[in-house]
């Protein structure tokens, strides 16, 4: 199979809306949850049982006089090639702009679905007992979504200042590769009870969430939150709900009466398992630490006249495993075994389908927004926190949030040595090396640092 081709020169994509005009905005929301006996990412049984919590999908519409762009955030797992275009597609058509003009991400819980709705007619076609998602469910809220989404073009309002902060987050993040003493990494889940990973230290992590609000003159319209670590705490059970940060999230929008939308950021390595044994009551001390993170990051704002908003993209080629286990071939072998398990067959097929999607749009985009002192950069995938921490290098005088699990095919995204390390992560990775150099030249560019 072999890399894919060095990435083509720059055909970075920038539009600032004039400067005369000033900013509109507008937020959106809806309910995503799927019914009972739906399929979820990790849980046993593997089907929803039951429906604890709603799962939203949130949004913020920003506009000029040109155009306008949409940033959303779903309580599910992951959007992978075709499910991720769906929804994607639909909200772009509901807003009459272009697809790179709007930004799908997933915060990750996993009791939530995942859906690649390539991958599931691929094991339409093979006799297998599982099925990622519900592609018909998928169809029709992606289409409550866009409705959404379409409505809140009809409410934009002025939004004349713009707010950032940042608060450390005690206790909730810590790695999930600590290095042991025979030279293995040993892998920290979210959920953890291993006395000597839980002893081990927090390891590299930002343990700043970062708050972005949009005002209109004092008047807060939204709040954009960003943190780095995945959101599980107890899980597993089929019960659907949108874990810690969901809960954080809710509960400050009902306290202080103002829109809240939050963003996982590059967590691909980050988990709560230092300070998660996987029992029911500490979602709710989790959930509490998020919380008071996002009150200080809003207590710590400071506040900025906003004029026109400046919006890049670009794109990145990554490149592909050559281990015999990552290629096509083996794949189709593992896909049509009825001997083989059913989660190995699953994996296969997104791997199938992630690999005939490069065939067609090879680059895959990422996008910088500029909001005065503020730069929001989106990404693909399960991002390690490096390339957070490596963005925000870049732009050491300006406010850089960063949001995560947007188009999730390739899965994480690790650095070029992890495979050799060892550990869980790559080996849900697609990518090898040189993928990391390649989206760091991309995140240079996408922050005009090239």
């Amino acid at each position: 199979m072999g890399f894919v081709a060095a990435a083509a020169p720059s055909r970075a994509t920038t539009r600032p809306a004039p400067a005369s005009s000033g900013v509109r905005a507008a937020v959106f929301s809806c309910e995503i949850t799927p019914p009972v006996g739906s399929p979820l990412e990790e849980c046993n049984p593997p089907v929803a049982t039951s429906i604890d919590v709603p799962l939203l999908a949130k949004g913020v519409i920003l506009a000029g006089d040109r155009t306008c762009y949409a940033l959303c955030a779903l309580d599910y797992c992951e959007l992978r090639v075709g499910a991720h275009d769906l929804v994607r597609r639909k909200i772009a058509n509901a807003l009459g702009v272009n697809e790179l003009q709007v930004e799908v991400h997933c915060l990750h819980q996993h009791d939530a679905p995942l859906y690649d709705t390539n991958a599931d007619m691929l094991l339409g076609a093979v006799s297998s007992p599982q099925h990622l998602g519900e592609p018909e469910f998928l169809e029709s809220v992606s289409g409550r979504i866009a409705s959404a989404a379409g409505e809140a073009l009809k409410r934009l309002e002025p939004c004349t200042h713009v707010g950032a902060g940042k608060a450390k987050v005690e206790k909730f993040a810590s790695n999930r590769r600590v290095p042991l003493p025979d030279g293995r990494i040993g892998v920290r889940y979210s959920s953890c009870t291993d006395p000597v990973l839980i002893a081990a230290p927090e390891g590299l992590i930002d343990p700043w969430v970062r708050t972005v609000t949009l005002f209109n003159q004092d008047r807060p319209i939204v709040r954009l939150h960003y943190y780095a670590s995945h959101p599980q705490s107890y899980y597993g059970k089929g019960h659907i709900n949108p874990d810690t940060v969901g809960l954080a999230r809710e509960r400050l929008e009902k306290d202080e009466k103002i829109r809240q939308i939050y963003f996982t950021g590059c967590a691909g390595n980050v988990a709560a398992g230092k300070y998660n044994n996987g029992s029911p009551e500490l979602r709710g001390q989790l959930a509490d630490r998020l919380y008071q993170g996002m009150q200080g990051a809003i207590a710590a704002s400071e506040k900025t006249k906003l004029t026109e908003i400046r919006w890049k993209t670009t794109g990145v080629r990554f490149a592909l495993r050559t281990e015999p286990d990552f290629l096509e071939e083996h794949l189709r072998e593992v896909l049509v075994d009825p001997h083989q398990p059913s989660r190995k067959r699953v994996s296969a097929a997104m791997g199938l389908s992630w690999y005939a999607r490069l065939k067609v749009r090879p680059a895959v985009d990422i996008s910088c927004y500029r909001l005065g002192p503020v730069r929001i950069l989106h990404l693909p995938g399960e991002p390690f926190v490096e390339y957070q921490l490596y963005a925000q290098s870049l732009r050491p005088n300006d406010f850089v949030a960063v949001a995560g699990y947007g188009e999730a095919g390739m899965g994480y995204i690790c650095l070029d040595k992890s495979a050799a390390e060892g550990g869980y992560e790559p080996t849900a990775s697609l990518l090898g090396p040189p993928s990391e150099q390649r989206l760091k030249a991309a995140i240079r560019e996408a922050l005009g640092k090239a």
